[in-house]
């Protein structure tokens, strides 16, 4: 090292300074001889070599005398410590009643290795824990530090920690997401916990199906199955609907890639299909929570497959096909009764052209495989026993949609009110006159038919009530009486009115009565004013599609997330179509939501800046299908959600492969030891400190003991003068 030296800095021009020192020795001289007239040379001599040091001191201070001190640093590398807390390190760890965490934190504070503080001696070091985020942690945290978090990004980790370190150590027991598309800037050396070889765990990785199933159709759900610790065992994987066992397949694991199982079913029944995948649990397995995952199919129509019975050909059943056949998403099966079981026929059966109508067939055994079922001026006692109309309403009751037309044989009149369809449909025969062909009847909708999907789909975008008070007159009505659980949408401007078209819901299904049988007067009759027929296709679409539950025509839609986590709250959008006039409030919408058991949740619910359009969340804190309801003042919907567990589709084996990666991509190295990490860390801080050498300049006239020095002098001068009484 270089020595320590002196230079000067004169802040006085060195002529100048040296007029001050002559000044100052002929002053010390003058004193000398002042002195000597009083005292003995002694003491005057004393006197003026004091003054003079004194002054030459002062003096000298002009020429700014500097020290120039030479002074070595080591700068020690900053090390990061980054410690895991994925759930996966939770898991037991090498030792006996130890999680991976815990075995992390003993290498670190252990009597054993004592890593931390022997790592301290040799760098900076910075403690983090990661989870699903980088966090800063103190040493004397480190004790209380739990699991928690998802598997955190180590890119992003590294990108970060880089900034301030010149070497991290990590670890973890490999469970981290890590995608090696750049180099983060790093070296990373990695100690990983957890024991690979005494690991046994069977998982449902993966679970590929069709968002939608259509009914009929086969589909098709892909399985993938990981093992880990079972060599060569064959499992049953079950795949169930609730409690409902569908099929089972046998799978054969291998101990080094997933296995695929496919299942092939076909759904017979439309609606949401709350579906899971398991696997029975085996003998020493880690976690049972993976071994099994839950799914929500929707089961949809392909068509619309509709029956509609006539009760005889007319001119209204010919343009109420006409309009269900052009729809190309229906699926029509007509009859139309040209002879009753009373006519009388001297031709032998196998003789005759007209079939007989195939009642037992259809009611019996092919009506649960349509959606809707439509009479159309129909007189059901000849044909239907009350085998067939129980059928009927347990038809409506599970879902089906059940619509009939008006014409004088509608209902059978008084019979009517004594069989089943009593109870599905709002209405009841009026005896006196139950069918009207006496004069034109003019329409106007109802206050209900306003935000009805079914009125308003025929106006399209023009005013409903002007569109439905335009509408051709019916030269025909039946006279009903509506229930309470009816709703009429169309009615006569007589006074008093009379019901037309009247909805209603009965169990999961919905009904519908159009009561007249000139209702082709909206096709032909806007046809010949030159408007055509666009409008009563239309209604009838939109009947059609109501009546079997078409999600786009309900008033309210509800958006619910793909997945669902227990302890993460779920967020629900909510779009409603409020009714006319009404107030935009939250207090008119409700949100609510089951558990698998029944209970309610705790839900939160507020309006967006978007008008009829509401946010909702709720907390699960158990797994399985939540039932999530919105009502409205115009409608209500309900939907499951599959929950499941943190656990489901995790894989926690300890991947200490991955780490070994995340070293060799970095220029990093994977050890095994904390002895190991210790030697390694030797090496590495070695190359990485620095030593700088600081010149630290320190004026002399500032010096503390200068000044002292120069005090000194001067107050020796000044007591030696008092004491030898020159003061």
């Amino acid at each position: 090292m270089t020595p320590d030296r002196l230079y000067f800095s004169p802040l006085l021009p060195l002529w100048l300074i040296l007029v001050l020192y002559a000044a100052v020795l002929v002053s010390a001289l003058l004193q000398y001889r002042s002195c000597a007239r009083r005292l003995t040379r002694g003491r005057a001599l004393t006197l003026a070599v004091l003054r003079l040091l004194a002054l030459v001191t002062l003096v000298s201070f002009c020429l700014n005398p500097t020290l120039l001190r030479f002074e070595e640093k080591k700068i020690m590398p900053s090390v990061a410590i980054v410690i895991d807390t994925g759930e996966s390190m939770g898991q037991p760890g090498t030792l006996a009643g130890m999680s991976r965490l815990d075995e992390a934190k003993r290498m670190l504070t252990g009597p054993e290795s004592q890593l931390l503080s022997r790592l301290s001696e040799r760098s900076e070091v910075h403690l983090y824990a990661f989870g699903s985020s980088l966090k800063p942690l103190k040493p004397e945290n480190l004790p209380g530090l739990n699991v928690g978090g998802e598997r955190g990004d180590m890119i992003d980790a590294l990108r970060r920690l880089a900034t301030t370190n010149r070497v991290v150590i990590l670890l973890s027991d490999g469970n981290l997401r890590w995608e090696a598309k750049s180099n983060p800037g790093i070296p990373v050396v990695t100690l990983p916990v957890g024991n690979a070889s005494t690991y046994k765990d069977i998982l449902v990785v993966a679970v590929k199906a069709p968002s939608i199933a259509f009914r009929g159709r086969e589909a098709t759900i892909d399985v993938a199955i990981r093992s880990h610790g079972y060599h060569a065992l064959a499992i049953p994987v079950l795949l169930k609907e609730g409690s409902r066992l569908i099929t089972a397949k046998s799978a054969q694991l291998s101990p080094d890639r997933a296995t695929t199982v496919s299942f092939s079913f076909t759904p017979e029944e439309i609606g949401q299909k709350a579906l899971s995948i398991s696997v029975p649990q085996q003998a020493g397995e880690a976690i049972v929570a993976n071994n099994s995952a839950g799914m929500l199919l929707n089961v949809v129509r392909d068509k619309i497959r509709i029956l509609m019975v006539s009760g005889t050909p007319s001119v209204n059943y010919r343009f109420t096909r006409m309009a269900l056949k052009h729809d190309p998403s229906v699926d029509l099966l007509s009859f139309v009764i040209l002879r009753t079981p009373s006519n009388i026929l001297n031709v032998p059966t196998q003789e005759q052209s007209l079939i007989p109508f195939p009642v037992d067939t259809l009611f019996s055994k092919e009506l649960k495989s349509f959606d809707l079922l439509i009479f159309d001026n129909f007189r059901h006692v000849p044909y239907l026993s009350l085998k067939h109309l129980e059928a009927i309403k347990e038809f409506v009751r599970a879902g089906g949609g059940f619509a009939v037309i008006g014409g004088p044989n509608l209902l059978d009149e008084e019979r009517f009110s004594a069989t089943p369809m009593s109870d599905i449909l709002p209405v009841q025969v009026i005896a006196r006159e139950p069918y009207r062909r006496n004069a034109p009847v003019a329409l106007r909708m109802s206050r209900a038919g306003g935000t009805h999907p079914i009125t308003r789909a025929a106006a399209e975008s023009a005013d409903p009530a002007a569109f439905w008070k335009e509408m051709p007159t019916l030269d025909g009505i039946n006279e009903l009486v509506v229930k309470s659980s009816g709703l009429v949408l169309l009615e006569s401007t007589d006074t008093p009115s009379l019901p037309i078209l009247i909805v209603s819901s009965f169990g999961a299904g919905r009904t519908l009565v159009l009561a007249t049988d000139y209702s082709w007067k909206w096709d032909m009759g806007m046809v010949s004013r030159g408007k055509g027929n666009t409008a009563f296709f239309q209604f009838m679409g939109a009947a059609v599609r109501w009546l079997t539950k078409d999600p786009r025509l309900d008033p309210v839609q509800m958006t619910l997330p793909e997945k669902a986590t227990v302890g993460k709250e779920v967020e629900v959008m909510i779009r409603s179509t409020r009714e006319e006039g009404s107030a935009r409030s939250a207090a008119s919408v409700s949100l609510s939501a089951l558990k698998p058991n029944g209970n309610r949740v705790a839900t939160r619910l507020k309006p967006t800046a978007q008008a009829g359009e509401y946010t909702g969340s709720f907390l699960p804190d158990e797994e399985g299908v939540y039932k999530v309801r919105t009502e409205t003042a115009t409608g209500h919907v309900e939907e499951s959600l599959v929950v499941a567990n943190s656990l489901q589709g995790q894989d926690f084996f300890p991947d200490h492969e991955q780490l070994a990666r995340i070293a060799l991509s970095t220029g990093g190295k994977q050890v095994t030891t904390p002895d190991n990490l210790l030697k390694e860390m030797d090496g590495r801080t070695k190359a990485l400190e620095q030593r700088i050498v600081q010149e630290k300049h320190t004026p002399l006239s500032a010096a503390p003991l200068v000044i002292a020095a120069v005090l000194g002098l001067l107050v020796v001068e000044w007591y030696c003068r008092r004491r030898w009484g020159l003061l």
